[in-house]
C-alpha cells in the first residue's frame, strides 16, 4: 500500500524533525481548532463597539483596556496596570493605576464624573509639614496668650502636636513629624492654640486635617477633625475626651514620581491579592498595602529581590516575583509577615505584557520558551514543541499574551510580521496553534466569558464571528519506494465554501484540487517520489482526508 489517511488533526511541534511527526501532528496549523479531533476553523473576531471614558480613542497603539462595568472603558496608549477597589461595598467605587507614563501611581473614582472625566489622584497621601510654631497656652477665661495663674501650685503637662490630612475619601495619610520645638507646656487652667503649616499642593483630593496630641502616656491621640481650609484650632479637650490612638504612622504613600526620594521611579504593575492586599514594585523592591487599606503603604512591609523586577502576578497565598534574573516566590495573607524565597531557576521573565493569570498558576515569556510557574516551581511548558531558536524567532519580549478558556493567546511581532498563537498548557496533541492575526492590547471580562482584543485599531470579541479560513499541513511521509499517487479524497460534512487541497512531492507543488464533494478525484501522472505532504485550507470542518495510489486503496473497486 502507498499512501496515508489522515482521520485525527493536531497541532504543531516545530521542535521534532518534520518526517518524524506524528501521522496526526502538523507542520503548520494556522487559525485550525482541534478540540474535537477532526479539522475545525476557529471562530473569527467579532465587531462590538465601546466608547472608552476621557474621550480616549482606541487605535492601532493601544496597549491597555479595561472594563469596569458596561458603560465605564478605561483605555491607555501606555501599558497600565488596572486594578479594582477591595474594599467591599465601596461607596465610591475606586480604581487604582499605575503604569502611566511619567505619572505617579493613581486613583480615581466611579463615582461622579471623576474616572469619566479623566481625572485622577495621586495614590495615597503626603505627611504634612510640620507644625511652623510651638503651639501657644492661654488660659481659659481669656483670648489673650495670658500666663497661667497655677505656675506656683502644679507642674505643667508636656504635649507634642502631630496633624495629618485625609481625603474627600476618608482615606488618612500619616502624621506630621515631631518637634521638639512644637512641644509646649500647659497648665490645667490653659488651652492650647495650635496654627498649622501650609497645606500640601498637588494632585490630591484632601477634605480635611485631623490633629492629634501625646496623652499622659505619650502616645498620640485625636483632638479635633477640622476643613483643609482651617488655619489654627483651639484646643479645649481634656485628657479624659481624647479619641483614638493615631492609627497612620506607617501608612506612606507608594514610591511615586520623585526622583529624589525614588530612584528606581514610581511603583509599577499594581495588581490585586487575597485579603484585601494591593502589591506592586519599583526596580528591585516589592510594595504591599494594609490590608483593605489601598492608600497606606509602609515602608517596613517592602521586600527586595537580586535583580530588577520584571512583572509580580498573584498566586493563591502569595506573588509570584518576576525579575531580569531569578524569579522569586512571595508567601503570605499578611503584610506585615510575607516570606520571599528565591526559585532556583534560569527563566527569567523578557516580557511584562506576557504575564498571564492562568487560575492555579501563570505563565509567562522567559528567553527560552513560555514557562508556567506557580507555588510548585517553574516548568518551561513548550520545552517539547519549540527550541530556543525557533522561540526567540517569535520575538518574545514583543509578547502580548490573555487568558480564554483555558488556553494562552499570545500575539508577537517580529517587525516582519505580526500574528498570534494559541497554547493549551494542558497538553497533548493540540497545543500549539498560530494565529494569522496580531492584537495589540485586550480585555478577559471573565463575569461574561468574553475576551475582548484590539486588532488594527479596533475593539473585537475573540472567537465570537464567523469561521476563519485554516490552514493546515501535513507531516512529511517518505515512503521507501518513489511512487505517484493516483488518487485523492476530502470527506466533510459540508462543502459549502469548498476546501482547497494541495498535494506536495519532494518540496514541489504538483497539485491543487478544489473539493466539491465527497467523491474521490484523481491526481496527476507523469512523476514519482518519496516524500510527500499535503496541505488544507478552507473554513468548514475536515474529518477525513486520504491520498493513495489506486483506487482500490481507499477501499473503492
Amino acid at each position: 500500500m502507498s499512501g496515508f489517511t489522515i482521520n485525527t488533526f493536531g497541532g504543531t511541534a516545530p521542535k521534532i524533525y518534520s518526517r518524524l511527526l506524528p501521522p496526526d501532528i502538523g507542520q503548520v496549523a494556522e487559525n485550525a481548532r482541534l478540540d474535537s479531533g477532526r479539522l475545525e476553523p476557529w471562530k473569527g473576531n467579532a465587531s462590538t463597539s465601546i466608547t472608552p471614558v476621557a474621550s480616549y480613542n482606541v487605535s492601532a497603539q493601544t496597549k491597555t483596556l479595561f472594563k469596569y462595568n458596561d458603560s465605564i472603558w478605561m483605555g491607555s496608549n501606555d501599558d497600565l496596570n488596572i486594578v479594582r477597589s477591595p474594599i467591599a461595598q465601596d461607596p465610591w467605587f475606586r480604581i487604582y493605576v499605575t503604569g502611566r507614563s511619567g505619572a505617579f501611581p493613581e486613583m480615581t473614582s466611579a463615582a461622579g464624573n471623576l474616572v469619566t472625566g479623566g481625572t485622577f489622584y495621586r495614590l495615597g497621601l503626603p505627611a504634612p509639614s510640620s507644625l511652623p510654631s510651638t503651639p501657644v497656652p492661654q488660659n481659659k477665661d481669656s483670648s489673650a496668650a495670658t500666663p497661667t495663674l497655677l505656675a506656683n501650685e502644679e507642674t505643667p503637662v508636656s504635649r507634642s502636636y502631630v496633624y495629618t490630612y485625609v481625603s474627600t475619601f476618608g482615606e488618612e495619610g500619616p502624621p506630621s513629624a515631631p518637634s521638639l520645638a512644637n512641644i509646649v507646656d500647659v497648665y490645667s487652667d490653659q488651652d492650647v492654640m495650635v496654627t498649622f503649616g501650609g497645606n500640601v499642593s498637588g494632585s490630591y483630593s484632601i477634605a480635611k486635617k485631623r490633629l492629634y496630641r501625646t496623652d499622659a502616656s505619650g502616645t498620640y491621640r485625636r483632638v479635633a477633625e477640622v476643613d483643609i481650609v482651617q488655619a489654627t484650632h483651639l484646643d479645649i479637650t481634656p485628657d479624659i475626651d481624647l479619641a483614638e490612638e493615631i492609627p497612620t504612622i506607617s501608612h506612606e504613600a507608594p514610591p511615586d514620581d520623585s526622583q529624589a526620594d525614588h530612584p528606581d521611579g514610581p511603583m509599577q504593575g499594581l495588581v490585586s491579592m487575597p485579603n484585601g492586599i494591593l502589591a506592586g514594585f519599583s526596580g528591585q523592591t516589592i510594595c504591599f498595602t494594609e490590608s483593605f487599606l489601598p492608600h497606606a503603604w509602609p515602608e517596613n512591609y517592602q521586600l527586595t529581590v537580586k535583580s530588577d523586577i520584571v512583572a509580580i502576578a498573584p498566586l493563591t497565598s502569595g506573588l509570584l516575583i518576576l525579575t531580569k534574573e531569578k524569579p522569586a516566590i512571595i508567601q503570605g495573607l499578611d503584610p506585615a509577615s510575607m516570606a520571599m524565597t528565591e526559585i532556583d531557576s534560569a527563566l527569567s521573565c523578557v516580557s511584562k505584557r506576557s504575564v498571564v493569570d492562568m487560575g492555579e498558576y501563570v505563565m509567562y515569556a522567559s528567553p527560552d520558551g513560555l514557562v508556567v510557574g506557580g507555588e510548585q516551581g517553574l516548568q518551561l511548558a513548550t520545552e517539547q514543541i519549540l527550541t530556543r531558536d525557533q522561540w526567540q524567532a517569535l520575538a518574545p519580549s514583543s509578547l502580548v499574551g490573555f487568558y480564554w478558556e483555558g488556553h494562552y493567546i499570545g500575539f508577537y511581532s517580529t517587525g516582519t510580521e505580526s500574528k498570534g498563537f494559541i497554547f493549551d498548557p494542558r497538553g497533548g496533541k493540540n497545543s500549539f496553534v498560530s494565529l494569522d492575526f496580531h492584537a495589540t492590547a485586550g480585555f478577559n471580562d471573565l463575569e461574561n466569558d468574553e475576551l475582548y482584543l484590539v486588532v488594527s485599531g479596533s475593539v473585537v470579541k475573540f472567537a465570537e464571528g464567523v469561521a476563519l479560513n485554516f490552514k493546515w499541513r501535513t507531516k512529511k511521509f517518505h515512503t521507501p519506494r518513489p511512487f505517484n499517487p493516483a488518487i485523492g479524497k476530502v470527506d466533510c460534512d459540508t462543502y459549502s465554501p469548498s476546501p482547497v487541497m494541495k498535494i506536495y512531492a519532494d518540496g514541489v507543488l504538483k497539485h491543487t484540487q478544489t473539493v466539491t464533494s465527497s467523491d474521490t478525484f484523481r491526481l496527476p501522472s507523469g512523476y514519482k517520489a518519496k516524500e510527500f505532504e499535503v496541505e488544507v485550507t478552507g473554513s468548514v470542518a475536515i474529518n477525513e482526508m486520504c491520498v493513495y495510489e489506486s483506487a482500490s486503496e481507499i477501499g473503492i473497486e
